[in-house]
């Protein structure tokens, strides 16, 4: 068993590995099978995801749904370890091969990555509208100061 061991890892240590991020990455999208009903799905769903997170930001929505968005996207993140370990046990029942490897690289860059951009779009989205509202309060409390200083004036007079 030792010597197996020794011979498959020099056999490993021999291979063309990815070198530069681009590599990996090109390597990942190779590895892919991206005609796959499995792999098609997730892509739909995180289309899916970004028009509802593009929806719910818009200036005439309420608080609500941004919220259920965004607490529907962390607990998705949340579980990613979980869904990572339920499609490592039956990745044979929807795809053509094993995605699902321990340290959940396929999970997080195919599921978590997206809805974590999404979030931060989202969080963007909030923070325009915070420096909007901020503006609009504060032209408002000028204009209050003002009104108040002519009234002042005129009752002098």
């Amino acid at each position: 068993e030792g010597i197996a061991d020794h011979v498959l890892g020099d056999i490993a240590s021999r291979q063309a590995r990815p070198s530069s991020p681009m590599e990996h990455f090109h390597a990942f999208r190779s590895a892919i099978n991206w005609s796959e009903s499995f792999i098609l799905s997730l892509v739909a769903f995180q289309l899916v995801m970004f028009f509802i997170c593009l929806l719910v930001s818009r200036k005439s929505r309420s608080l609500t749904p941004r919220l259920f968005v965004m607490t529907f996207i962390g607990v998705t993140v949340r579980s990613a370890e979980w869904i990572n370990g339920l499609g490592a046990r039956n990745w044979q029942q929807f795809a053509t091969q094993n995605y699902f490897d321990k340290r959940g690289i396929f999970i997080g860059i195919m599921l978590c990555l997206p809805l974590l951009i999404d979030s931060f779009i989202m969080l963007l989205f909030f923070l325009r509208e915070a420096a909007h509202l901020l503006v609009e309060v504060k032209k408002e409390e000028i204009r209050r100061k003002k009104a108040g200083k002519e009234g002042k004036a005129k009752k002098k007079d």
